[in-house]
Formats: C-alpha cells, structure tokens, sequence
C-alpha cells in the first residue's frame, strides 16, 4: 500500500511539462534523422527505426529512475565508479569503431548483440559519483590530499575516454566536474592556482600548434593525427566537413528549405549529419527559426535542471541536478560551437536530437534522476520539511 501510494504522489509530482519538452525534441530528432536517411524515399532506414526504438525504450528509463530515490544512487558512488572504469577499461582493450576510434564495446544478451558507447554512461557515472564523494567528504573537500585524490579519481576515466579517442566526451567529464566542484566548495585559491596553469599551458599549446606539422615540439605526443589535422584546419582554412556544414546552415536563411528539401543534406555531402553535424541539416531546412526553437527548447531544459538543483533539499540533489545541467549546457555549446567553426571539430551530440541509442539512453536516465530531485523537493515543500 504505501509502495502504491509513493508511486501516485511521485506520478502527480512530476514536471509533465519537462517530459512533453524532451519527447518534443526527441521525436523533432526523429524526423530530421528521417531526413537525413531519406526516410520519404527509403522507408526502411535502420538508423530511423533504431532512434525511434531509443526513444521508446528511453522513455520508459526516464520514468523508471523517476522513481529511484537519487540520495540511494549518490551512496552507491563507489560501486558506480568502478563500473565505469570497469566498461572504459574493457573498451580500451576490446572497443570496437572505425579506423583508429575504439568507442564501442558489443555486448550480447539472451542470443542478440548490441553495441554501448561507455564514454556516454560516464558522463551520468561520474556525476552520481562526483555528487556522492562532495557530499561525503564535504567538510574535507579543500584539504590538499582529499582534492588531490579526488583529482586523480577524475583523471583516470578522462584519459581513458580521451584515449578512444574521445577528445569531446572527455571535455564534457571534465569541464562537469570542475562545474561540481565548484559547486561543492572549492576554494577560490584552487581555482585560481588551477586558471593560471591552463591559461600559459594553453597558450604554449597554441604557439606549438602554429609551428606546422612535422615541427612540433610536444602535441604531436599528447594527441592523435586526424585530431591535430583538426586543430590545423580550426586555426587555418575549415576542412571539407567544416565547410558543408556552415554552407547548408546558412542557406536555409530565416525559414529553411522545408523538410526533405536540404540540397546538401539531401546529396549526402555531409558527414555525420545524422548524429555530429545534426544541427546544420535543422538550419538547412528548418533556417534560422527552426534553429533557434530548438535551442530555446534546450534552454528551457537547462533552466528548469538549474531551478531544480537550487531548491534541492541535500547538497547531492544540488550537485547530481547541475551536473546533468552542466552536460547538457556543454554538449550543446559543443556540438553548436563546431557546426558554426567557433569551436575545432570534434563531435558531440545535440542532445535528444542527435541519433545514437547510448546517447539517448544516458540523457534520459539523467534527466529521470532529476526528475526524481524535483519530485523529492514538491513532497518535501508540500509536507512542510523547508
């Protein structure tokens, strides 16, 4: 009975709004991967009918760990870390991918086969491990051995995404945490001590990087060639991906070409348009408004992640809601940034909109779990607990 009762006040607590928003994008995502598949001429496209399963199938994720008390998740932070490090290990050795990219690890259940990409899963992994590990070493978090430990628990996940190579996945670990941590309170001295590092190193980089290829000194031991191809083509003229990309998003202009009617999308002359450059073909035939609606959504989502996280009742809900908030703030400047050649090509997701199943999968379990925030700080509110 009381089983009965959590899951009815749970259900009428939810934030429908935000579900109709999310679904909103998702199935919007659904139609430009039909576009891109060219869904009208081939209605037999896998990667159309793949999504729509990720959908579904996230959908009912979402609503499952909207159920799922987050202060139990956040206690399990270890056993989580390690499953993490436990699929990035496994993936280092027996990742699957094109060329030299090993992202995917085949996992085969009851007869069938399926691929994951655990950089993904270690976005929401190292958030419910970041906000469990603050909360339980709040007190201790500015003393030097506790921040360099939980420094080096950081670092290992990222070399190890950064390794498949996954320079963006590892971007938006890193860029969630030090967002958590500071949150978590950081003192100002590390932050600063930590800025006036990277700002020469990154400086250093770039001077490097601007000596020309076969003259470097260092970055061609830190990172792949195809990635500083990439930066090269960043700093100097845009690759052929670059450039297909900015063309079809400003030739749709204000209104678009109207769906199916993208010439470049259309032709098939760009790469990854389906998942990395997504959001040039919404430019191509949805045009400037198109664009923007879809950013605005985004926007709506991350304000409502940032009111939920600051009416959490604990520091963890506080620190898992802006971690999910953080990533979906940097995945779509990313991904966004690419397209539009202010940011070096590297490609990330458009969150909800972009195809992958893993991708899907993560945000919507992301997203139940804030969710479940939100649900908790309504009956806490309701019942007279603040």
């Amino acid at each position: 009975m009381f089983v009965l009762e959590y899951f009815k006040k749970s259900l009428l607590s939810i934030d429908y709004l935000m579900v109709v928003l999310i679904c909103g994008l998702c199935v919007f995502g659904i139609i430009v991967i039909g576009s891109v598949t060219n869904i009208h001429i081939n209605p037999n496209s896998s990667l159309h009918a793949q999504q729509q399963f990720a959908f579904v199938s996230g959908l009912i994720m979402f609503f499952v760990f909207s159920l799922i008390n987050h202060k139990l998740l956040a206690k399990l932070y270890w056993p989580i870390y390690g499953f993490n490090l436990l699929l990035l290990v496994l993936t280092y050795f027996f990742g699957t991918g094109a060329a030299n990219v090993n992202r995917g690890l085949m996992i085969s259940f009851g007869g069938a086969q399926f691929g994951i990409q655990p950089s993904q899963y270690a976005k929401i992994f190292m958030i419910l491990f970041l906000a469990g590990f603050i909360d339980k070493y709040k007190e201790k978090i500015n003393n030097i051995f506790v921040l360099l430990g939980l420094a080096g628990l950081i670092a290992v996940p990222v070399y190890l995404i950064f390794q498949q190579p996954s320079l963006s996945a590892s971007m938006v670990v890193l860029l969630i945490s030090a967002t958590m941590l500071f949150l978590g309170g950081l003192s100002y001295k590390y932050i600063f001590t930590a800025l006036s590092a990277i700002i020469p190193a990154g400086a250093l980089f770039y001077l490097d990087l601007s000596r020309g290829q076969g003259n470097f000194i260092l970055i061609d031991r830190l990172i792949s060639d195809f990635q500083i191809r990439r930066l090269l083509e960043f700093i100097g003229d845009p690759g052929f991906q670059t450039l297909q990309a900015r063309t079809a998003l400003g030739s749709g202009q204000l209104s678009g070409r109207g769906l199916y009617n993208g010439i470049i999308n259309q032709m098939g002359i760009l790469p990854e348009a389906h998942n990395d450059f997504i959001f040039a073909v919404i430019g191509e035939e949805f045009g400037f408004i198109g664009a923007n609606i879809v950013l605005f959504v985004i926007l709506i989502l991350i304000i409502k992640c940032l009111l939920i996280s600051h009416f959490a009742d604990t520091l963890v809900g506080m620190l898992i809601a802006a971690g999910v908030c953080g990533m979906l703030f940097f995945q779509t400047f990313i991904h966004v940034g690419v397209v539009t050649n202010i940011l070096p090509n590297t490609g990330i997701t458009l969150p909800f909109v972009s195809y992958g199943g893993s991708s899907m999968w993560v945000l919507m379990i992301s997203m139940g779990i804030v969710m479940n925030i939100h649900i908790t700080n309504k009956q806490f509110s309701k019942e007279g607990y603040r």
